[in-house]
């Protein structure tokens, strides 16, 4: 039994627009898809539809906290029912929504395979001169003892924990884009399949989307601000241009993510040239000279 990754995910909520469309009930639906996945969320949200067939509140005891996929399905939910949107293509909307994020993610994760690569093997090279001292026969303890060695050591390893704070901040910059990246889009999207006004549409959104916690860009929320006026003044539909617009929105995130990936290999130089190779002669070749001279004088 497994919990659902963002792919899985996708898939099952597919499948479950897929069920309902059959005509299948949504309860029954998520009794089907659960039986299929082996999914432990799913099999909680099973548990919660039979204490209370509300699908809604059952996903909102059955989902993990600070999930932002389980918690973008659950406004999708809200705000078809709510608007009157038939649930099945907006699922099914809202699962390649989903797979796109995935999608992205995936990308950025490949792109920072090497910088990633990259800092492990650069913070090793401390712990490298460390072994090599040790292997010449170098009594590192002992030089410990020399004012010069324990200034050598307490420096080197400030510099060693400089440089991982820094390569940390460096990785997590070029971070996958944000798993809400178009999500009150999309959710515009679910909106606007029921046939509302636009404004009525927007309002539903964002209501959701402040009951729900989930933190969405202010220059998302311009754009589906001006989407909406768009759809009033030329009376093309809100939900085609929505839609287009929120793949876009994840296409940016993208290429932003995937930019940041591309020049971290090269960022990184910056605290291998100014942290980890002085670390290496601090810790490493210090203490070797210093363990050489004691020999020779004490020779």
């Amino acid at each position: 039994m497994t919990a659902s990754s963002p792919a899985s995910l996708a898939a099952h909520v597919h499948r479950l627009a897929v069920l309902m469309s059959a005509g299948i009930s949504p309860v029954s639906a998520w009794r089907h898809v659960a039986a299929e996945s082996h999914d432990e969320t799913l099999d909680r949200v099973v548990v919660e539809l039979e204490r209370a067939p509300d699908a809604a509140l059952a996903l909102q005891r059955a989902a993990p906290e600070e999930d932002a996929s389980w918690a973008g399905i659950l406004a999708a939910w809200r705000v078809a029912t709510a608007s009157g949107a038939a649930l099945a293509p907006a699922l099914t909307a809202f699962a390649g929504s989903i797979r796109d994020r995935q999608e992205a993610v995936r990308d950025i994760e490949i792109a920072l395979a090497g910088p990633r690569a990259t800092a492990r093997i650069v913070l090793a090279l401390p712990a490298c001169a460390i072994m090599l001292a040790l292997l010449l026969g170098v009594d590192l303890l002992g030089t410990l003892a020399q004012p010069l060695g324990l200034a050598s050591t307490v420096l080197g390893m400030g510099l060693l924990v400089l440089a991982r704070q820094w390569m940390r901040r460096l990785l997590r910059a070029a971070a996958p884009p944000p798993p809400t990246a178009g999500l009150a889009l999309d959710l515009l999207v679910v909106a606007a399949g029921g046939g509302g006004s636009p404004e009525s549409a927007f309002a539903l959104v964002t209501a959701e989307l402040d009951r729900a916690s989930l933190a969405v860009d202010e220059a998302e929320t311009s754009a589906a601000r001006s989407l909406v006026r768009l759809s009033r003044s030329s009376g093309a539909p809100l939900g085609a241009l929505c839609r287009a617009e929120a793949v876009e929105r994840r296409a940016d995130a993208r290429a932003s993510a995937r930019r940041g990936a591309e020049t971290l290999a090269v960022r990184l130089m910056l605290p291998l040239g100014a942290c980890i190779l002085p670390s290496f002669v601090l810790l490493g070749i210090v203490p070797l000279l210093l363990g050489l001279l004691s020999s020779t004088a004490s020779s």
